[in-house]
């Protein structure tokens, strides 16, 4: 008789837990195998834009864990078999297809975030890659209340993602690294506001004086001399840009 094979899909999020959660229930009925995929970062993003990612995607899902381990602790208090495979980082909807077709699974189990907008574009376009190009059968999650959930989250709060040693101090660096280059970029952009138009009437009066000295129509007033007026505007403008900045600035660092 040929085992019977579900394909599970879980990074430890909620929506995951959701997905796991059913596709047990699933491989009872069916009598079959879980297979739990999850997709490790192989080359991870900057600590600082992981920090920033682990703060927003916390706030809706409350919970982030180990999900083919937990997958495997829950499916052994439930009595079902799963097989834990992790795989390096790559596109997530490829690599889970590519799993599909080497293990040939009954049914395909991923979970949906349940959210809209950009949101839903970010965090559901996994589930929805799945079921436009999957040739096996998909069945979709939904995140439910936490009663519902109440066992397996246990479980996944026991088996949290492990910390990032000295997060925080270096989340510090970073920031301040990005104060200072933002900083830097405006106070160059600023002396560059000024040098240009000097530098570009030197050009013109060096290389081409009749230029210079060409009146300008409808004026008295010759190119050189009308740059030469032009240059105080932009430095004006310039310094109210700059001031407006900076107060918006400080404004933001003291909230």
């Amino acid at each position: 008789m040929t085992e019977k094979k579900i394909l599970l899909a879980t990074d430890g999020s909620k929506p995951a837990l959701m997905a796991t959660k059913k596709a047990i229930e699933e491989a009872k009925v069916m009598d079959a195998v879980v297979h739990a995929l999850t997709i490790e970062e192989k080359a991870p993003m900057t600590l600082l834009e992981k920090k920033q990612e682990n703060i927003a995607e916390e706030r809706y899902l409350e919970i982030k864990s180990r999900g083919s381990e937990v997958a495997k602790e829950y499916g052994d208090r439930e009595g079902v078999e799963v097989v834990e495979k992790k795989v390096e980082s790559g596109p997530v909807v490829a690599a889970i297809l590519e799993y599909a077709e080497e293990i040939d699974p009954d049914l395909i189990v991923v979970g949906n975030s349940g959210r809209s907008g950009w949101e839903k574009v970010r965090l559901g376009s996994v589930a929805e890659g799945i079921v436009k190009k999957a040739d096996h059968p998909v069945l979709v999650t939904r995140v439910k209340n936490d009663d519902y959930l109440k066992d397996i989250l246990e479980i996944a709060r026991e088996m949290p993602l492990p910390p990032i040693e000295e997060l925080e101090e270096i989340i510090d660096i970073d920031l301040e690294e990005l104060e200072i280059k933002k900083q830097l970029g405006l106070a160059f952009g600023t002396l560059l506001a000024f040098l240009l138009p000097f530098y570009g009437l030197a050009a013109v009066v060096s290389w081409a004086p009749d230029i210079a000295a060409t009146n300008i129509i409808g004026y008295e007033m010759n190119v050189a001399l009308f740059w030469i007026l032009l240059i105080f505007p932009i430095g004006w403008v310039t310094a109210i840009l700059f001031n407006q900045y900076a107060k918006k600035y400080d404004k933001a660092k003291e909230t």
